[in-house]
């Protein structure tokens, strides 16, 4: 790739200078890798920007001349890769934001590890607000491979208590867990709240007679310690937000795709939107259970929550399903039994059931098919969480009948995760134009147990990249963040394209890759990553997710070049993420 020397620049720059005269552009960037996403000119050496929007892609620096005056902010890519923004289509925002402030205790089983998290985490938060949650030791089982969480207690198991770190946390009442929620930790703040300081009710353990904090399931003292705990401020949730667009900045990601369960949710990114910290793109998709008061509050896909006016930085987006469950609780609906469960081949969820019990084993498809015809006839989509092989048929069997019934364009209606899909669905799939919308990371926490649910044919079923691609469907990726008590879903996209090119862990393992014959190259990764990504809202792809004259301005900068050097994907930093024209983030 074309690399101008340092005295180049500055000869270009000179001559640049010359034509002050007239206003010049915005931005330029020149003297880069350009990979641009477009068929028809896929790489380029320098971009225009003015105000949001590119307004030239130029195959030489020398063409970007004219662009540049007095007030010309101009960007020497020093031979780094500029892309289209990274687009992460499946984000739980709420959970990850938390998880920028909130106690993370998955990875420690020790004193020192928790005081040295607390430490973190109380300057974060503010006097007085509790501290919940933590889920100490997560990963010890999970890690080991067996990809769950068995309960079973752990020889030796660390039982900490509250002098341990009631000095540190002397301000801020705390109630962490351990992950199988079989113990908990109350530090002398929270036991003064609930009035427990002097008492010594089943389960709770004490040490001369004094409560150390420790507390077993079952406890009442749980169900006392529960009732004071006072719920986050707005201004603490609010700068969780504000954290988590921060953290998103950073990874070069310009948009998100989340799910909501209240309308609080999208109130605080309209406010962080009016005092102009919203600095990501956000599709927002309520759970279907919101469905009526959408309908409502006159609220339809594309539009902007307050003004209700089609917007292409804060909207809403299709209703979020759930119709399986997860493969390492074993809840993904499958049409042959888990290879280390004869007895069981997964369940319904709420949205595909009348049953009352949670995770029925009993369906009924005449529940999804309501949801579907309710959102088709009020213009919504519906993006259908389904990861086990029958729970992917069942949906596209619904989706057929909608399709038939209504004579509806299911272009926009996405399958969530689709992990494990049959050869005969594929078809299916492309025949109704829908979205396949996958988690390339969680291929690291997968790949280590699956084979024990799945057996070795079912295995070479999982995460079908290569099969999509190549049936023409389309596919966009995302996070899945922040993940669950057993593992973290990684957002950063050097673990998401590494994990769809080269399929191997954070560490770069297995060498060759896990299921190898699913892998997919860098370009077609970046475009699943972006323009894909832009296409699923609203065929948005017309107008952004690539890196042509006229398309918002949304830019990625890498510190390399992944494209001519894939081997380095696992290596890769960010160093300036553009939304809208804006630079949010410079390292």
């Amino acid at each position: 790739m074309f690399r101008r020397s340092r005295a180049g620049l500055a000869l270009f720059l000179f001559f640049a200078a010359l034509s002050c005269g007239r206003p010049g552009a915005d931005l330029v960037m020149i003297n880069g890798g350009v990979f641009t996403v477009e068929n028809d000119q896929p790489w380029a050496q320098a971009l225009v920007i003015d105000g949001n929007t590119i307004t030239a892609v130029l195959d030489d620096d020398s063409d970007a001349e004219k662009y540049i005056g007095p007030n010309t902010r101009v960007v020497d890519l020093e031979g780094r890769l500029a892309v289209p923004g990274f687009i992460d289509a499946h984000i739980h925002f709420a959970g990850f934001a938390a998880q920028q402030h909130d106690i993370m205790l998955m990875n420690v089983d020790d004193d020192e590890g928790l005081v040295e998290e607390l430490g973190r985490v109380v300057p974060l938060v503010g006097e007085g607000e509790w501290i919940t949650g933590g889920d100490w030791s997560g990963a010890i089982q999970w890690l080991a491979g067996t990809g769950e969480l068995s309960g079973e207690v752990v020889p030796d198991r660390w039982e900490p208590d509250r002098f341990a770190i009631d000095e540190i946390t002397a301000q801020n009442p705390c109630f962490l867990n351990s992950y199988d929620g079989d113990l908990y930790l109350a530090n002398t703040a929270a036991l003064e709240a609930a009035g427990l300081l002097a008492s010594d009710l089943e389960g709770m353990e004490l040490r001369d007679g004094v409560p150390t904090g420790l507390i077993r399931r079952g406890s009442p003292a749980i169900a006392r310690i529960r009732e004071v705990v006072k719920p986050k401020s707005e201004e603490r949730v609010l700068n969780e937000y504000r954290a988590g667009l921060r953290a998103m900045a950073e990874m070069g990601i310009v948009e998100i795709h989340d799910m909501i369960r209240d309308f609080g949710q999208v109130e605080r990114f309209v406010r962080l939107q009016e005092t102009g910290e919203l600095t990501a793109r956000v599709w927002v998709r309520p759970w279907l259970d919101l469905q009526e008061e959408m309908f409502q509050r006159g609220l339809t896909m594309g539009v902007h929550p307050e003004t209700k006016e089609r917007d292409y930085y804060l909207r809403y987006g299709g209703f979020k399903s759930a119709n399986d469950g997860f493969l390492g609780s074993r809840g993904a609906m499958l049409f042959e039994p888990y290879n280390d469960r004869p007895d069981y081949m997964g369940h319904y969820q709420e949205y595909n059931s009348d049953s009352d019990v949670p995770g029925s084993l009993i369906g009924n498809p005449e529940v999804f098919y309501n949801f579907c015809e309710a959102a088709v006839e009020h213009g919504f989509s519906v993006d259908s969480h389904a990861i086990g092989d029958r729970g992917v048929s069942e949906v596209i069997d619904v989706l057929e009948r909608i399709q038939e019934d209504l004579d509806a364009d299911l272009s926009m209606f996405r399958i969530i995760h689709a992990e494990i899909v049959q050869p005969r669905e594929f078809e299916r799939m492309k025949a109704l134009n829908l979205i396949a919308e996958t988690n390339p990371s969680q291929i690291a926490d997968d790949m280590r147990w699956l084979i024990h649910r799945l057996g070795p044919e079912r295995e070479k079923l999982a995460f079908p990249f290569r099969t999509f691609i190549d049936d023409g469907i389309v596919m966009n990726f995302g996070s899945d963040a922040p993940g669950n008590a057993g593992a973290i879903f990684f957002s950063h996209p050097k673990y998401v394209l590494n994990a769809a090119v080269h399929r191997t862990n954070n560490e770069g393992e297995p060498e060759g890759g896990w299921t190898p014959h699913h892998k997919i190259s860098v370009e077609e990764a970046i475009r699943a990553f972006t323009l894909n990504g832009a296409y699923a809202c609203m065929r948005e792809d017309s107008i952004r997710g690539s890196l042509k004259a006229g398309k918002l301005a949304d830019i990625t900068v890498i510190d390399r070049n992944i494209v001519e050097h894939p081997d380095q994907l696992l290596d890769l930093e960010i160093d300036m993420t553009i939304v809208d024209g804006k630079i949010v983030y410079e390292r």
